[in-house]
């Protein structure tokens, strides 16, 4: 039997587009309810009232923030609580990627910029998460959106590379710290997914976007792994396009 979600509480960081804004659609159409983070306020505006205009009796928070700040991610927590008094969910999505090149060819504040937002936000996010809402309530499930990056380093995208390398060392480490808590701690490792990121990112060959995963194929695997009954726990799911699309 699959579990009910009906009523349970999703934080999604990164939610305005791409694969978190269809997983926003994807759990609200389940009854969870949501807290929407990103750091562009139009783009959860947008989403917010899709999502009502879709399902009138969607139960949705914005809250936008900075993952990369930890102050911002403690009061993201903190009002997320003071809403729905529990977070039953987080969906660790919010990541950057940037212009293909050589190591040393990369810039100090582009370091910054990807190590803090990938790696370092999403271990923020955990930590206030697991500290003030999952921990004390004895259950949860977190799903850390990481990339086939994480398993494989690709050439030129080494930073790119190290800071989903980390996530999915937190990511393992946490899951079995959090096993004694019923805590489940899991990674989804898609291939290359068609989103606005692509936009942002530069690539001396343009790559072959009809190709890649859609962002529903991923959202549709993070309700996979929430319907699960609850002694069930899947560590990871890997995800690649059929065909090469890079």
């Amino acid at each position: 039997m699959t579990l009910s979600l009906k009523n349970q509480v999703a934080l999604i960081t990164g939610a305005g587009s791409g694969i978190g804004l269809a997983t926003a659609h994807a759990l609200a159409s389940e009854g969870i309810r949501l807290v929407l983070s990103g750091r562009t306020v139009s783009k959860l505006e947008k989403l917010a009232n899709d999502l009502k205009q879709t399902l009138p009796e969607a139960d949705v928070l914005i809250l936008p923030a900075d993952v990369s700040n930890p102050t911002q991610v403690n009061t993201l927590v903190t009002q997320a609580l003071e809403k729905f008094q529990r977070i039953d969910i987080l969906i660790n999505n919010a990541g950057v990627a940037g212009k293909t090149a050589l190591l040393q060819e990369i810039p100090t504040e582009e370091v910054h910029r990807i190590i803090d937002t990938n790696l370092k936000g999403a271990i923020f996010v955990m930590q206030a998460v697991l500290l003030h809402a999952m921990v004390p309530r004895q259950a949860g499930t977190i799903i850390n959106i990481n990339s086939v990056s994480g398993k494989t380093a690709f050439p030129f995208w080494s930073l790119y590379d190290a800071s989903k390398f980390g996530l999915r060392a937190i990511t393992e480490a946490v899951a079995e710290e959090q096993r004694s808590n019923n805590i489940k701690v899991t990674s989804i490792y898609p291939g290359a997914v068609d989103t606005p990121l692509w936009e942002t990112v530069e690539l001396d060959h343009e790559p072959q976007r009809e190709g890649m995963l859609d962002s529903q194929t991923i959202a549709d695997t993070v309700l996979y792994i929430l319907r699960q009954p609850k002694k069930a726990f899947i560590p990871e799911i890997t995800l690649e396009p059929l065909q090469p699309a890079l």
